[in-house]
C-alpha cells in the first residue's frame, strides 16, 4: 500500500480538481478499509496457517459451498431446458390444431374429433375386454390350485 501512497503525491498534477477530490476520498477510503481488515485478518491467518485442521476444514467448507453453486446452476439450467420443450410443445399443438380448424372448417374439426373419440372408446372396450378375460383366467387358475373363492389362506 506504499505505492499507493507514492501516487498519490503525484495525483493532483494529472487530474483535474472536479475529480481530484471525489478520486481521492474514494482512495483513503479504500486505503483505511485495507489496513482495518489487515488488523483484523492477520490474527485469523497465523492461526489458520499454524493450525492445518483449520485449514483443511475451511476448504472443505468452501469446496463444498462451490459444489453446491455448481449443482444450482446445472439445475438451474435443466429447468430451462425442459420448461423451454414443455412450452414450444404446448404453444406447436396450439398451432396444430389451429391449422386444423383452419384447413377443416370448424364442422369437419368437430366431424374429425367425433371419429377420434369413437375409435378411442372401442380401443378402450378391447382393453377393458382384454382385462376381463385376464381376471377371469387368474381367477380360474386360483381355484385350480384349491383356493376356495373370497377367502385367502396363508401358505
Amino acid at each position: 500500500m506504499d505505492f499507493l501512497q507514492d501516487y498519490l503525491q503525484i495525483v493532483p498534477n494529472l487530474l483535474p480538481p472536479s475529480l481530484l477530490n471525489p478520486v481521492i476520498t474514494v482512495i483513503t477510503t479504500t486505503f483505511g478499509i485495507m489496513k482495518t481488515l489487515q488488523t483484523h485478518l492477520t490474527p485469523l491467518l497465523t492461526r489458520v496457517t499454524t493450525q492445518p485442521d483449520v485449514a483443511s476444514i475451511l476448504m472443505l467448507l468452501a469446496i463444498l459451498f462451490i459444489s453446491l453453486k455448481i449443482l444450482e446452476m446445472a439445475y438451474r439450467t435443466v429447468m430451462f431446458w425442459v420448461n423451454l420443450v414443455f412450452k414450444v410443445l404446448l404453444w406447436g399443438s396450439i398451432a396444430g390444431v389451429s391449422y386444423w380448424i383452419y384447413t377443416r372448417g370448424l364442422d369437419g374439426f368437430v366431424e374429425d374429433v367425433q371419429h377420434l373419440v369413437e375409435v378411442w372408446l372401442g380401443e378402450y372396450e378391447k382393453f377393458n375386454e382384454d382385462v376381463r378375460r385376464y381376471q377371469q383366467q387368474q381367477q380360474v387358475r386360483m381355484d385350480g390350485y384349491g383356493h376356495q373363492k373370497g377367502r385367502r389362506v396363508w401358505r
